[in-house]
């Protein structure tokens, strides 16, 4: 019996050309749609970008801004920052005052506060222990936490003396200077490599020494105390509030005031308050969040001598 032939011709030559080409076409167009989905997906994503920044504009120092103010904050052309105000005041997110043509945030953005995860808990828990610490010391005390690569202020009671420091709730802070900013970021680089870079990442290798210290003697003591790194002629102490079995730091809890009233005396004064109020503020949180292993440390002699 004969063997058995494949009823397939070879394709020619040309149609072998012809072949090739018609695949490497359907390569390109392939490419070319992944390529347009690609631009088409930065372009989405600098849209965020730009409602982000314009949302962000605005605080507690500017509560209403115009076109042309927040096009030059941002750098953005007024047709673009008309065009996202009204899909921000669409969505709620903003309002405009039919008098001043100003913009100011919307009522929606408070439906979105509500919505984070703990942050009511959290200044609920914390307020009243913040109560006891102000009339203990007669200083403004401030609960910190991270909010992106930044630090936010969550809540503040301001000292009732003439001269007092205040942040203002809101206010955003850079994660590298100030006590609060070490208290924050205790665990150190290797809890959030990402995050310790971006914070520490613009400084001096003097600079970033000098808060790597800082960290160090937090550790040690549990609290940590910084002059004139945010303001000048200020002062603050802060010490972590943290939670849960991996004892993860939650927020930070400070003491505030002008540097003339946080010599060695008054440091080594707050520092037990400081830490009674953080145990206090963990005990109340271990409800929800588990046991912390460790709220705070015992001050040790001579450790206000921290710059």
């Amino acid at each position: 019996m004969p063997p058995t032939r494949s009823t397939i011709d070879p394709l020619p030559g040309d149609a072998h050309d012809t072949a090739r080409a018609t695949a490497a076409r359907a390569g390109d167009d392939v490419r070319d749609v992944q390529e347009g989905q690609e631009e088409r997906d930065g372009e989405s994503l600098r849209g965020v970008d730009r409602t982000l920044g314009v949302l962000l504009a605005f605080s507690r120092e500017t509560p209403t801004l115009g076109v042309t103010d927040l096009s030059e904050r941002l750098g953005l052309t007024k047709s673009t920052i008309h065009r996202i105000l009204r899909s921000l005041v669409a969505h709620g997110m903003a309002t405009q005052d039919p008098e001043t043509r100003a913009y100011s945030l919307g009522f929606r953005v408070l439906a979105l506060a509500a919505g984070v995860p703990g942050e009511a808990n959290l200044r609920q828990i914390c307020l009243p222990h913040m109560q006891w610490l102000r009339t203990a010391t007669d200083e403004t005390i401030g609960l910190y936490v991270i909010a992106g690569d930044v630090r936010m202020c969550l809540e503040e009671l301001e000292s009732p003396q003439p001269l007092r420091m205040a942040a203002g709730v809101g206010r955003c802070f850079p994660l590298d200077a100030g006590a609060s900013s070490k208290a924050l970021l205790l665990a150190g680089e290797e809890a959030n490599p990402d995050l310790w870079r971006r914070a520490t990442g613009r400084e001096s290798v003097e600079r970033r020494a000098r808060f790597e210290a800082g960290i160090a003697d937090l550790r040690a003591t549990g609290y940590t105390v910084t002059r004139g790194e945010t303001v000048a002629g200020s002062a603050s102490m802060a010490a972590p509030i943290r939670v849960g079995a991996r004892n993860e730091v939650m927020a930070a809890l400070s003491i505030a005031g002008p540097a003339s009233r946080f010599g060695e005396a008054q440091v080594e004064r707050y520092a037990p308050l400081l830490l009674e109020a953080v145990g206090r503020i963990a005990r109340d949180l271990s409800a929800l969040y588990g046991e912390a292993g460790g709220a705070g440390a015992r001050p040790r002699a001579g450790s206000s001598r921290r710059k």
